[in-house]
């Protein structure tokens, strides 16, 4: 073999090198394109479904002495609350907290999101440091969604 055919022989030696390297690094890179195209869909899909979900949470809101107490109910989530409820868990327990609503109050009809709404209530003798309460609500997501939260009192 003279001179000039080995230097062809290795000029298409690299050449199948550079094109085998070529196929499987844009293999690579076509894999990784997919994988972030469909992280990306679950992130929307995800949003889509938050976006649908109400997230309705109790918080105590203490006033100054003399005064009443409130339970303040409100919607962290980015759906309006439709048909919020809640009870204190167990119900024995509902006896140590006297609430100063009429009782037709409940359901409340609807709370939109990073609104609010508060109760007051009156801690009665022998009532527990804190309290186990479970609220439930409808939302676009779904019907009767709940939450158990357990508050100081």
């Amino acid at each position: 073999m003279s001179f000039s055919e080995w230097v062809s022989l290795g000029s298409f030696i690299v050449a199948m090198v550079a094109l085998i390297k070529s196929f499987l690094s844009g293999r690579k890179v076509k894999s990784i394109d997919l994988l972030l195209k469909q992280k990306e869909l679950e992130k929307s899909q995800k949003a889509d479904v938050e976006s649908q979900k109400a997230d309705v949470e109790v918080n105590i809101v203490e006033t100054s002495r003399g005064q009443a107490n409130k339970l303040r109910f409100y919607n962290k989530g980015m759906s309006e609350a439709r048909n919020i409820s809640f009870e204190i868990k167990p119900k024995e327990m509902n006896g140590n907290i006297q609430l100063n609503i009429s009782d037709d109050y409940f359901p409340f009809p609807k709370l939109l999101p990073q609104q609010n709404f508060d109760i007051p209530y009156l801690k009665l003798s022998g009532c527990l440091p804190h309290q186990t309460i479970e609220i439930i609500w409808d939302d676009n997501f779904t019907q009767h969604r709940s939450k158990v939260m357990v508050v100081d009192m």
